[in-house]
Formats: structure tokens, sequence, C-alpha cells
């Protein structure tokens, strides 16, 4: 496995090297759909983790090809990437290879967002509006022209996963995954269906309201959207290039068998699962259009959109379109979430949730994985607004959850939607329909990380919402954002602990493509050629990808 080494020099361990140097039997199966409280497992043989390596970013990588005259690019083969040995937290020691037992193999996937494309409450007309003129609008992507073959790439996503099947490091399984939020895009009952029979496998159906015509935005006769029909000379063809694909919209709307993730499957709750259009709590007004006949397709006419959005929706005049009504448009609350997961038939129960958060309307939990404690946070501000805060109730429990890990020498990975970039809403009021009263006061970013810090039991947080690859290191621990599925580059993340018994640990973090069909390759191709969040954004830096994350165990002798 070629990797190289910054900030020092590269090393010269070749991959056929490093692959004779791994051996052992294979780590210990998922039993009764809970992760095995092993402390390590010795190394399997390296024919498995050089397979599931040609499976992913380290064989070979996607990127833009050649522009057409108006920069419509076509998605091409790249060369791999190697794992870049990251020694800002501490220094790789010679010959840890030949030591290295695996302590923990999983998927981090998220951004999922699963989208009702036909939601009637669904703003994309808003979409227009983000090209500056209205400075920072919260409805940022309100449309994408992938966006109707979101389940189809999860889907996708997941049999890449499979067929990876075990680590490109050591070979051993994986065995678990987990999804940091915006599971959904809309709070919405039907989404939270299609994701949930994503993630368990079984027949999901992406559409909603009349099955037998579709009535999304493109259906408005608006010209500002992608139309695969090539009848129509839209905006998208004209300015951009995108070409026509007549049957795309029906072919990613029709119901299919998911393949379902195939391990012990874990989540959280993000901004996008709990607030509308992941922005704003829900009221009576935005309920009854999610369920009505009735879809807001624009503004009404005068209206600026730059001061008035929040109010677009119900404004007399606002241009709209006949729909068919769609009871299970409804809107899901935090309880009701939680109580979804629990009524899953995936492993395992709950998936992290148990009759305690069902009890409370909590959405944080423990959970042990392997050897490691895993505390996953409920970071969605109930007041509003896109970005994340915690809660005055839930950072008292992260402490005691955090003392108890360090006086047990127990290794700690945090998961949560929103990283430390993005812990910074500034909202402190509740949810004025939250019968729980929001767990105020909130606390952001700094407040977190002084209780984070005081414990060198944390080795990593893991994290979304930036929809970006991103690995900072943070005094004792790694802080790993991962890109989205639903904007460019559609990955997820391998990630394996492993404790190199030199007083060190690494952390291994492997990108992944997802698989392709007919309708998902081309979705991935118009996700990179989005106006607003293609080819240029979300694939971080080389160092972001890839990686080797040395940082020094806690509790070594």
């Amino acid at each position: 496995m070629k990797m190289i080494y910054l900030p020092r020099e590269p090393s010269t361990l070749s991959r056929r090297r490093f692959l004779g140097l791994l051996a052992g039997t294979a780590g210990a199966a998922v039993a009764a759909g809970m992760l095995p409280r092993s402390v390590a497992r010795a190394l399997p043989a390296p024919e498995g983790a050089s397979g599931a390596a040609e499976l992913t970013t380290l064989a070979q990588t996607l990127g833009p090809g050649a522009a057409s005259a108006l920069g419509y690019r076509p998605v091409v083969s790249r060369p791999g990437e190697p794992h870049i040995v990251r020694g800002e937290l501490a220094a790789p020691l010679d010959g840890r290879e030949d030591s290295r037992v695996s302590l923990l193999n999983f998927t981090h996937l998220t951004d999922q967002h699963i989208i009702d494309v036909q939601s009637t409450t669904r703003v994309e007309f808003l979409d227009r509006y983000n090209d500056g003129q209205c400075g920072g609008m919260p409805f940022s992507s309100a449309h994408r022209p992938h966006e109707a073959a979101g389940a189809r790439i999860t889907d996708a996503m997941l049999r890449r996963m499979r067929a990876i099947e075990v680590s490109p490091v050591t070979g051993v399984p994986i065995e678990a995954a987990i999804c940091t939020g915006d599971n959904t895009d809309n709070q919405q009952s039907n989404e939270l269906d299609v994701f949930i029979g994503l993630m368990d496998g079984g027949l999901v159906t992406p559409s909603s309201g009349d099955p037998s015509r579709y009535e999304g935005i493109q259906a408005s006769g608006d010209r500002s959207y992608w139309h695969p029909d090539p009848a129509v000379n839209d905006r998208y063809k004209r300015v951009f290039g995108f070409p026509s694909s007549p049957g795309f919209l029906p072919a990613a709307l029709a119901a299919f068998q998911a393949v379902g993730a195939g391990v012990p499957w874990y989540t959280c709750y993000g901004n996008h699962d709990g607030l509308a259009q992941g922005n704003a709590p829900v009221n009576p007004v935005f309920e009854a259009i999610g369920t009505g006949r009735v879809k807001v397709v624009g503004p009404p006419p005068g209206a600026n959109p730059c001061t008035t959005f929040d109010d677009l929706g119900a404004m007399p005049g606002s241009q709209v379109m006949p729909v068919t009504a769609d009871p299970e448009r409804r809107y899901v609350r935090r309880q009701e979430w939680v109580a979804r997961h629990l009524e899953s038939e995936g492993l395992p129960h709950g998936h992290g949730y148990g009759q305690a958060n069902l009890d409370t309307a909590t959405a944080y939990y423990a959970a042990d994985a392997g050897s490691i404690r895993w505390l996953v946070l409920d970071t969605v501000n109930p007041g509003g607004e896109a970005d994340g805060s915690i809660g005055d109730a839930q950072l008292g429990w992260l402490e005691d959850q955090l003392q108890s890990a360090q006086a047990a020498g127990r290794l700690v990975m945090l998961f949560s939607h929103h990283g430390l970039r993005s812990l910074e809403n500034p909202v402190d009021t509740p949810d004025p329909l939250d019968p729980t009263g929001g767990d105020l006061p909130r606390h952001r970013a700094d407040e977190v990380l002084d209780v984070v810090s005081g414990h060198s039991c944390v080795i990593a947080w893991v994290n979304g919402h930036s929809h970006s690859n991103v690995v900072v290191p943070r005094g004792t621990f790694w802080d790993i954002g991962t890109a989205a599925h639903i904007d460019w580059p559609p990955q997820a993340r391998l990630i394996e602990v492993v404790d190199n018994q030199d007083g060190t640990l690494s952390i291994f973090t492997t990108m992944f493509d997802h698989d392709e069909d007919q309708v998902t390759a081309f979705a991935r191709e118009l996700c990179g050629n989005d106006p607003q969040k293609g080819f240029s954004s979300g694939t971080g830096a080389i160092e972001d990808r890839n990686a080797e994350l040395l940082l020094r165990h806690p509790f070594a002798a």
C-alpha cells in the first residue's frame, strides 16, 4: 500500500512490501447485530485488502473531463491516491506496520438528502437567487439537476460498500456503518421511509403523489430548471450546455429493491431531518401546505425573495401549480423520528436509539462499537437555522460520558451532523411547538471544544454538514468531515482505527465512490456540472481524503 507522509519525508514502503507484512486471521464476525467488544484483531491475509483497495480511490479517482463549448464536462477516470501519513499529532514510528492490530473498521455515510422532489413544501424557485444578489440566502441548492436520483445514489453507495467488504489496509471486515445526518432533505415521513428502507434493504419508492405522472418543478413550465425532455430549451441547456435525457425522471423515481447496508448501521440527527428545508421549525401553515394540493413555484409579483422568503409559501399571489395531495408528506418531529428507527427491522435494534430517547424525545446516545465507545450527538438547533449547537442538558451528558470513559480507559469517538466548523448557530430560542423546551441554553463550538479537549480518551470526531472532505487536527484528536452523497463528490469514507502497539494509534481514512448503473452514472455527471455545487466544490485537499492519521494512544503503558 503506497503511502506519503506529510510533513516529513515520503515513506518508501511499497504496496508489495506492505501487503507482504500483513498476516494472521480475519477479525471476529458481527453477531446478533451488535459489534464484538474484542480489544483487537490480528491482521488477515493481504489478498482481501488488495482487492478492496481496487474498489476505492486508492486505485482510481473521478474528475472532470474536457469541457464543451458551454463548459459542460463528462466524468472521467483519474489515477488513484495513496494514503497520506499525517503526523501533526504524533510522529510515525518505523516498524509500526509489523505490529499493527485493528480495533474497529466502519463506513461513514453522510448528507444523503433523500428528497421527495415532488414535495409541496420545497422552494426550488429560490435556487436562482443564490447568485450573490441576496447575500447569504439560506436555501442554497434548493434545486439540483440530479436530485431525483438521490435514493438510487445511496443504494449505489451501499452496493459499492458491500463489494469492498473489508478494509483496504488490514483486510478485516467492515463491521458497521454510521449516517451522520441529513439522511432526509425536508423532515418528511415519506423521505424517512425511503431512507430506512435503503439502509435496511427491501422495496423503496422514491416517488410521491400521483404514481402515474411526474408533478415536480419541471412540470411547472418554468424553463429555469434542467428538463430531461429534448423538446424543452431550458436555461441549463442554453447557458451550461446540459444534455437531454428523455426518461431520466421516471427511471430515477421508479420503485426498486434496495440492497441494504448489510452491517449494523447507526445514525445521527441532522438539520434537514429536524427542520423544514433544514432551516425552519415547522408550523401549522407548513403542515397544511405539505400535505395539500398546491405547490408554490414562484414568488408573488413584486415580492423580494431576498427579504421575504420565510413567508413566500403562504403569501397571497404566490405562483402555484396543482398537484396530487399526499398525506405521507407530513413532517416528522424528533420523537417520532426516534420511534421510526425503533420500528426498523435492521440491526442493531433502534440503530443506536433506545426507549430512553423515545421517553425524553432526545436524539443523542452512547453505543459500543468493538472496543470503542461511540458518543452520538444531536446538534440540531430547535429554534432554526442550518448551523448547529448543543443543548445544556446534552452537554452535561457528554461531559459525564467522557469522564466515565476516561476513568475506564476507554477510547471514544464522537459523531454528529455538525462538526466544530459549523457549531456556530446564534439562535437561543426554542421551537415554539416543541414540548421539551429545546434544551436551552444552547452551546457553540468553543464551549463544546472546552469540554471535549479535557478528555484524552477522545480520538476522533466524525461529522458531515459541510458537504466537503476535510480532516483537521484538534489538539489530541482528529476532526473528520466527509463529503455529501448529494453533492460533488458523491463519496463515502472507510474509517479504520488500528493500534500500532508502539504508543500510537493510526486512523486510516479511505474514500470510495458509488457504484454505477445507467441512472446513477448520469446523475453523477449532472452532479459534477451543477452550477452551484459542481466539480469545484467538496473534494478537499489530497490530505483530507486518503490518510493515515497518527495520534498518541491515551492509555498506552
